[in-house]
């Protein structure tokens, strides 16, 4: 809620990237301080700890976060991801990290959970009441600016629905409070739908084990998402249940030892296949946790619920952050494999694609300064260096097009062109040139994307944002055809003038020939 309603307003409003940063997961982690503290000390204490967590925070975002146009790379996106779920889990649990609270634990989080889909659900009714006058007063004044949205999701969400949660958090005294009970509507969604849905999850999971064993071949990478998915409602049923103390609950870390040794074999067969990266370590690491987290719960007979996000939020923060982070040692690795290879004359050249994959990889997520000092004359180094790759983007905005008079001359057909193949419309772009196929008419139209691509690259360099041009069109006219771009993205490559379109969707007008 907090972090879709702020991003929203950043975009808007142009707030640094470093102010963004610190609003939205500063807090986060003063309400977790505050949880904390309220219980030590008093009030005025209180206080000054809770200011000087928040500078404290405030000093990381200003020096350790890029600034200006910088963008982050995706190595301090997963730190920072990372540091925000941290920051939410102990918000739950912070409270009742001495021993035996798992019954106010639970009370307390079933609490938060309840105040949070209110304070949503409050803040949608209110949105929605505001945007329907919003677009009355358009309407009738023929006025609009679609910004006043994103205003009023911010007032709507950030303001009022966060301050609504915040107001409803239990007191200090309330949220030790230990008498339980599980509800009818808990109960409900726990055993007659989350649980069936986790029953056909282990049948799915089971039956591909078997394949696996019947057939002797590797499992698919992707079996990972299906077994993690399956653990998560499973966790997920085991706590909403924790009143009902059931005793069978307990077995459910055994049933999923067996699947869990199929994940780790589709993990270690990506590692095989394609390599370390920042995604696949922390999968590992994933399914590393869910080794202990099974073997807790048949331990602990299911009956200690509370470790089960704390040892998540600690293991995840201390993976994240340090030079023994994962995205760190992944960088450190990557870098060793790359500078094994000094010379690449007699590699192979599927070996040598393989080691342009990996500098391409620390580019893109490290940053460039990541392969400038690579002590090796692999060709992929220098390709990389010298194609100088620019990533353009332009989103036109649809509601902007709504009630307005488009010139599209004497066509007297449209077609809608989109990433995905439609019904009788086909693209395909090669050598800076895009191909239009119109299939039952049997024709192609041609749009040369060249000069298209740097005018979007040149706005771009100039600060100018195509999202937030309220009227802004991209259009492209061919003698006897009009092209109005809705979206395109990709990267241009200066050394070489070629275009790589990742997306691309828009509407085309021509004139249908009689037959």
């Amino acid at each position: 809620m907090l972090f879709v309603s702020i991003s929203s307003y950043v975009k808007a409003s142009y707030i640094p990237y470093q102010l963004y940063i610190f609003l939205s997961l500063g807090a986060i982690i003063s309400v977790a301080a505050t949880l904390w503290l309220e219980d030590f000390v008093s009030k005025p204490k209180q206080y000054i700890i809770t200011v000087a967590i928040t500078l404290l925070w405030g000093a990381y975002c200003l020096f350790l976060l890029p600034s200006g146009k910088d963008e982050p790379t995706v190595a301090k996106e997963v730190e920072l991801s990372v540091i925000g779920i941290a920051a939410f889990l102990a918000m739950f649990f912070i409270s009742f990290l001495k021993k035996d609270k798992d019954r106010a634990f639970w009370k307390f989080t079933m609490q938060m959970i309840a105040q949070f889909f209110l304070a949503v659900g409050f803040g949608t009714i209110i949105f929605s009441g505001l945007s329907i006058a919003a677009w009355a007063i358009e309407d009738l004044f023929d006025i609009y600016s679609y910004r006043s949205y994103l205003y009023l999701a911010t007032f709507c969400y950030v303001l009022f629905a966060f301050l609504y949660f915040l107001a409803n958090i239990p007191d200090k005294i309330a949220k030790h409070n230990e008498e339980i009970a599980l509800g009818k509507i808990l109960k409900v969604l726990a055993l007659y739908v989350l649980t069936p849905l986790a029953a056909i999850y282990a049948v799915i999971s089971y039956v591909y084990l078997f394949k696996i064993i019947i057939t002797w071949e590797l499992p698919n990478g992707s079996v990972s998402y299906l077994v993690s998915s399956l653990l998560c409602v499973g966790l997920f049923v085991i706590t909403l249940l924790y009143p009902a103390r059931f005793s069978w609950l307990r077995y459910f870390g055994l049933i999923m030892l067996p699947l869990l040794a199929l994940m780790s074999t589709g993990i270690f067969r990506r590692f095989d296949d394609y390599g370390i990266t920042i995604h696949r370590g922390y999968v590992l690491l994933l399914n590393i946790w869910f080794y202990g987290i099974c073997i807790y719960l048949f331990v602990t007979k299911a009956q200690r619920i509370k470790w089960i996000p704390v040892s998540f939020a600690a293991i995840a923060l201390l993976a994240s952050v340090g030079p023994w982070s994962i995205p760190n040692i992944t960088k450190y690795i990557l870098i060793a494999e790359v500078n094994k290879h000094v010379d690449f004359t007699y590699m192979k050249q599927e070996e040598r694609n393989k080691i342009e994959d990996k500098v391409r990889y620390l580019r893109w997520t490290y940053g460039k300064a990541s392969i400038q000092n690579l002590d090796t004359n692999i060709f992929a180094v220098k390709k990389v260096r010298e194609e100088e790759e620019k990533r353009f983007s332009y989103s036109g905005y649809q509601g902007s097009w709504d009630n307005e008079i488009q010139d599209i001359g004497n066509f007297n057909t449209f077609a809608s062109v989109q990433s995905e193949k439609g019904r009788g419309v086909e693209y395909s772009c090669e050598h800076n040139i895009c191909a239009i196929k119109i299939i039952p008419d049997k024709r192609v139209f041609y749009i040369p994307l060249r000069k298209v691509v740097l005018d979007i690259i040149k706005d771009e360099d100039h600060d100018k944002n195509y999202r937030d041009q309220d009227h802004e069109k991209l259009i492209f006219q061919g003698d006897d055809y009009i092209f109005l771009f809705r979206n395109l993205s990709g990267y241009y490559f200066e050394t070489k003038d070629s275009i790589d379109v990742h997306s691309m969707s828009g509407y085309l007008f021509y004139n249908k020939r009689a037959r």
